[in-house]
């Protein structure tokens, strides 16, 4: 449970002699939470247009905790820069992020790392015909980290490659409707080194999305919807042995594991907003479910002597076909109160269902467990259902 503050100041010039006009903002939040903890967020950055196709920006910002569970801060710095005209254009974009000591803590594990930092860029070059626009996108990126622990052993990740390519087709009647088309594919390396840079973990994952898109706006009611469908292959190896394990309590003599995971989804979406007057209404929908799933994990390992000299192996078949769920979001807002002539109040409540099916499977046959729903206090599952996924916000402008 927590609470949420933001402020948002901004400063807009504009000089017709050079016919060039700016805008520079600060965005900035924090979030406190029950177990005496706080994040705090901050953005700022800068926005040209020069002339009447050339766009320059800029924006850099900083995520901080000092959260029981999360202890550290990241800063990020992206610019971008392009034409736009009629006819299409392009857009190219650079950024990179940096990080001091980070920790976060799971189940009573504290997992660190002593620093690290990345950087991306990608480019757009979007071309239009009339209504009828396509849009080709690519993104390339690669990531470092210091030496640190991870779980049992130690270890850091490395991320030498990743990379997001694809295309969209849009038609666009304005004041109409849109119809959109498109594909992405992303593909990454992973890997888990030892603060000595040796290979313990290698993970591969090629993904691919396809979706189709429809919207239409009017003055009072907005509508879309869209159906895609999703697919993933993944793989992982990795070793570890007492010549590639610094820990000096690792338990075993050597520990191997070999995955390989494949899934297909679809999934459906839709959105709806009406306004009637100073109030707005609408809602969310959609469903996700799992059509296809074939996965595999091998895992072979020998104990040492000191602990008992056991060999085991392992196989696990991951079984994640007919799963899936489906999630309504009820919005209820009025968006713009007026106070005064210039000062506004935004007041929004939402509330969120989730429908789980399939998940079922995945639990033990066995008889309830402590704290399963059959022994759970009847007050405290009432307040569970009735709060979770409420939020209600406010805001004043002026």
């Amino acid at each position: 449970m927590g609470l949420f503050f933001y402020f948002l100041p901004s400063l807009g010039a504009q000089e017709n002699s050079i016919s060039a006009e700016g805008e520079v903002f600060t965005e900035a939040g924090t979030l406190w939470v029950e177990d005496d903890g706080a994040a705090l967020y901050w953005q700022s950055g800068l926005a040209l247009t020069l002339g009447e196709y050339f766009f320059l920006d800029f924006d850099l910002g900083q995520v901080s905790s000092n959260l029981p569970w999360a202890d550290g801060s990241v800063f990020g710095l992206m610019g971008r820069c392009g034409i736009d005209t009629s006819k299409g254009g392009f857009t190219f974009a650079v950024g990179f992020f940096d990080h001091p000591f980070v920790s976060a803590a799971a189940d009573k594990v504290s997992i660190s790392n002593d620093g690290g930092d990345g950087f991306c860029f990608s480019i757009e070059t979007p071309l239009r015909f009339g209504p009828l626009s396509i849009a080709p996108y690519l993104l390339y990126g690669e990531a470092f980290w210091d030496d640190g622990d991870f779980y049992w052993f130690f270890g850091k990740p490395k991320l030498p490659s990743l990379l997001i390519y694809g295309v969209e087709l849009l038609l666009d009647q304005q004041g109409q409707y849109q119809h959109g088309l498109g594909s992405y594919g992303f593909s990454t390396d992973l890997r888990i080194v030892s603060n000595e840079d040796e290979s313990l973990f290698d993970t591969n994952l090629d993904a691919g999305l396809f979706f189709y898109r429809f919207s239409r706006e009017g003055e009072k009611l907005k509508f879309s919807g869209t159906l895609g469908w999703f697919f993933a292959r993944a793989s992982l190896e990795g070793t570890l042995t007492s010549s590639n394990q610094p820990y000096f309590l690792f338990p075993f003599s050597f520990y191997n594991i070999n995955a390989g995971f494949e899934i297909q989804a679809g999934f459906a979406g839709f959105c709806f907003r009406h306004s009637l007057g100073i109030f707005q209404y609408g809602f969310n929908l959609g469903a996700l479910h799992i059509f296809y799933d074939q996965g595999r994990v091998d895992i072979h390992y020998r104990m040492k002597k000191l602990y008992s000299g056991e060999e085991a192996f392992d196989e696990i078949n991951l079984e994640l076909r007919g799963l899936g769920a489906a999630f309504l979001l009820l919005e209820a807002a009025f968006p713009a109160l007026p106070l005064t002539d210039r000062l506004r109040l935004s007041l929004g409540l939402q509330k969120a269902f989730v429908v789980p099916w399939g998940y079922e499977k995945l639990l033990s046959s066995g008889d309830a467990s402590p704290g399963s729903p059959a022994e759970a206090d009847t007050r405290s599952l009432l307040k569970t259902i009735l709060l979770s996924g409420l939020s209600i916000r406010g805001s004043f402008s002026w």
